[in-house]
């Protein structure tokens, strides 16, 4: 009995254990069938061992139900159908019943049921399997399966036949050894080439699989190539330079990540750098501000914020950046992310954007102030006329020992005193009369050594390196004002120490960004220039001295006075030139001044006029001007000269008294500066109708050298104030010129 219940047991483990290993493992036909076929196996070793032990023979029934409906699941396999997950639970559940019928109706009973059971189960699978058989090319056990399926219904059926007689169990033995190789073996090869074709199947389903996922890996791969060719471009031609750095707690900076444009803009390749190297990009005039935007930015509601900053490049060139950065804290300090943008050119173009704004506003200022000098100094001259003409000629009748005699000569002292500070007044504002002519500058600098060493104090050396033939047009005697005056302020700048004074001239190419720091620099057009240099090695200045140091007046030592260097621009702007100053505190100025060339310094001899003969009638001269005073004084002048003079106060009394006879005047004297009709206007009335009669032009401000006063053609020009003999000489030469161009001359006593 123990045997029977041990072998009942193992074979319901065996059965449980082949269903789930059926359930988990990948289902073929082959495991169906030779599932199938094992069950059958049981089924007959349970029939051999069953007589007398009546328990173990119910088992019979359970396994010999299983056999069909393993048949089945194979087909359905075989045919790519799904087999259902109820079928193996409901073909143990017949079984189970028929051994329920056999032990109830006995065992006759449960085998005729199986008729009407399983062989219906194996009708199916044959069904199924000629379904599954492919269309040609279709193999000979494929073609055979159905039918033996067809056999092996016929031979169950004999089985369950036989079996309800014990007496049958040698012809159902007999039966299956003869039925079992055949269709076992058939059934095999069947599933041998369905397995061989499934492998085929996913073989190829795994190529087709690989291709898509090669082609697959191939678009992320372009994809990822696009990308990193995207970000090089980007990197390589942006102008934003992003990055990632660690700001430790020591202070030290630690490069985390940079993309490839830190070698566009600094020069240094990410490998080049190291944490030394991240603070020393940093220009050390930014390195505080930098920190106190970092903790700014960090302190800040959203952790991010713009700095703007100079990094120093690998040739030592400086760069500006903006950079927008995000400071995240983090466990081993500060977290900085951002990107950078070069804004070099705009500061650039910014930077000569205000620093042309500031010229024209200089030049406005300095034209301004011209108008005013000029102004003034108009005026000016005309009150100094009367007083030093008046005063000469007070002191020409008074005898030598009379008592007045010195204060006159005070007084005619500080008139011409005041005579010279008009004078500078005028240079100033680029209207001072000039005589020019081509001048050597360097012969012209060699002169004046001596002179120029003698406004120096005796612990300052001067030293000069001149080129040869280095030529201007030019009016000498400003032009050495200017070298004296540079040379003055040099000295001065050096104070009570030993020092360095160095003049130069040189010839030049100016571009267009040499000429912009100058002042009137501006206005010129690039090209080759003359150049005088006076550097020194005094004090220097500072950026707001440099504004200012041309200003009229100005000065930072409590014994400065008068126009220096005001005077210095206003002759270099009437020879349409520029100069410019370059200072630094302590290390001294340099200023250079850029002139015109001429081709040579020319030599050529000066005319002198001859004096008026006295023979015929005197000459008549008109006198036109708009100041009383002025007119007395010249008709006195010039009628103790022997002339014959007729005044005009203004210039519409002017041109009414010589057109009222214009053949009566051997001359006229103009002057420019009048109201209501101004010298050139009366100039031109005359020149309509005396082209050829000698004009003299007088002024105490405007140079009647200019070009719009060349339409007048005048003979001559006179400055005020001026004093007997400047005025009688004028005439003379005037009228001598005139003269020898007609070849007579008129008297003049």
């Amino acid at each position: 009995m123990r045997f029977e219940w041990l072998l009942v047991g193992g074979l319901a483990l065996l059965l449980v254990g082949g269903g789930l290993v059926l359930r988990r493992r990948e289902r073929t036909p082959n495991g169906y069938w030779i599932g199938g076929w094992l069950a059958a196996a049981i089924s007959g070793l349970v029939t051999l061992l069953a007589p007398g032990r009546p328990l173990l023979g119910l088992l019979v029934f359970p396994f010999g139900t299983l056999f069909p409906w393993f048949l089945l699941a194979g087909a359905l396999v075989l045919a790519e159908r799904r087999v259902p997950r109820p079928l193996f639970p409901l073909a143990l559940a017949v079984g189970l019943g028929r051994a329920a019928l056999a032990a109830v109706a006995g065992e006759p009973a449960a085998y005729l049921s199986g008729l009407a059971l399983d062989l219906p189960v194996v009708l199916v699978a044959a069904f199924v399997a000629q379904r599954a058989v492919p269309r040609p090319p279709a193999s000979r056990a494929q073609q055979m399966l159905a039918p033996s399926l067809l056999v092996l219904a016929c031979a169950g059926t004999l089985h369950l036949v036989w079996s309800t007689s014990p007496d049958n169990l040698d012809g159902i033995l007999a039966l299956w050894m003869l039925a079992t190789p055949p269709l076992l073996g058939l059934q095999l090869r069947v599933g041998a080439e369905w397995t061989r074709r499934e492998v085929v199947r996913a073989q190829r389903d795994l190529e087709r699989r690989i291709e898509e996922r090669t082609a697959e890996l191939a678009r992320v791969n372009e994809s990822l190539r696009v990308s990193e060719e995207r970000y090089r471009t980007v990197s390589e031609l942006g102008s934003d330079l992003s990055f990632g750095f660690l700001l430790r707690p020591d202070g030290s900076l630690h490069g985390e990540w940079v993309t490839d444009a830190l070698e566009r803009i600094t020069g240094y390749t990410a490998a080049e750098m190291s944490r030394d190297r991240w603070l020393a990009l940093i220009h050390p005039e930014d390195r505080a501000a930098v920190g106190e935007a970092f903790a700014r930015i960090r302190d800040s509601d959203t952790g991010t914020g713009t700095i703007t900053l100079r990094v120093v490049r690998k040739d030592g060139g400086v760069r500006w950046l903006e950079a927008r950065e995000r400071v995240l804290p983090s466990a081993a300090g500060l977290r900085v992310l951002g990107a950078a943008r070069d804004v070099t050119p705009a500061r650039e173009a910014e930077h000569a954007r205000h620093r042309l704004e500031r010229q024209m506003q200089e030049a406005q200022r300095l034209e301004s102030l011209g108008l005013v000098t000029s102004g003034v100094a108009h005026d000016f001259s005309n009150v100094l006329t009367v007083i030093l003409g008046n005063v000469r000629l007070a002191l020409a009748e008074l005898p030598t020992a009379h008592p007045l005699r010195p204060r006159l000569e005070r007084v005619l002292a500080a008139a011409e005193h005041g005579a010279g500070l008009t004078e500078q007044m005028l240079v100033y504002a680029g209207r001072a009369p000039q005589a020019p002519k081509p001048v050597n500058l360097s012969a012209l600098v060699e002169e004046m050594l001596d002179l120029a060493r003698a406004t120096l104090p005796s612990h300052v050396e001067l030293r000069a390196s001149l080129a040869p033939e280095v030529c201007v047009q030019g009016d000498e005697t400003q032009l050495r004002q200017v070298v004296l005056n540079l040379v003055a302020n040099a000295g001065e700048a050096i104070g009570g120490r030993p020092g360095r004074v160095d003049v130069g001239t040189a010839l030049v190419w100016a571009a267009a960004e040499d000429l912009a720091w100058t002042q009137n620099g501006s206005t010129l057009a690039p090209g080759r220039y003359a150049v005088l240099e006076v550097a020194d090695d005094g004090s220097g200045m500072d950026p707001a001295t440099r504004e200012r140091v041309f200003e009229p007046f100005f000065s930072t030592r409590l014994s400065g006075r008068g126009l220096g260097l005001a005077a210095v621009l206003g002759i270099v702007r009437g020879h349409r030139g520029a100069v410019g100053v370059t200072s630094e505190p302590g290390r001294g100025s340099r200023f250079r001044v850029l002139l015109p060339r001429a081709e040579e310094a020319a030599r050529e001899p000066v005319a002198s006029a001859r004096a008026a003969d006295a023979r015929g009638a005197p000459a008549r001269v008109l006198v036109i001007d708009d100041q009383e005073p002025v007119l007395e004084l010249a008709r006195e002048l010039l009628g103790r000269a022997g002339y014959e003079v007729e005044t005009a106060l203004g210039g519409r009394r002017g041109v009414a008294c010589f057109e009222a006879d214009p053949a009566r005047f051997d001359a006229v004297l103009l002057d420019l500066a009048m109201p209501e009709l101004d010298g050139e206007q009366v100039g031109r009335a005359i020149r309509a109708r005396r082209p050829d009669l000698p004009l003299l032009l007088v002024s105490g401000a405007a140079d009647p050298a200019a070009e719009r006063f060349a339409e007048l053609r005048p003979a001559g020009f006179l400055r005020k104030p001026y004093g007997p003999e400047q005025l009688v000489g004028a005439l003379a030469r005037l009228l001598g010129l005139a003269a020898e161009a007609k070849g007579s001359a008129p008297a003049g006593r």
